[in-house]
């Protein structure tokens, strides 16, 4: 049981980590590409 408890728990822990990295990914990609359409514009 623990052994199994242990395993979902890095496995929750793995999937939040990754989709928080995937996250910062697409705002970091956000905020990229509007800093150069603003600089683009302007």
């Amino acid at each position: 049981m623990s052994t199994y408890k242990t395993w979902s728990y890095s496995h929750t822990y793995i999937g939040v980590t990754y989709r928080c990295q995937r996250i910062k990914r697409g705002l970091t990609r956000t905020h990229i590409s509007k800093s150069y359409v603003m600089t683009y514009v302007s």
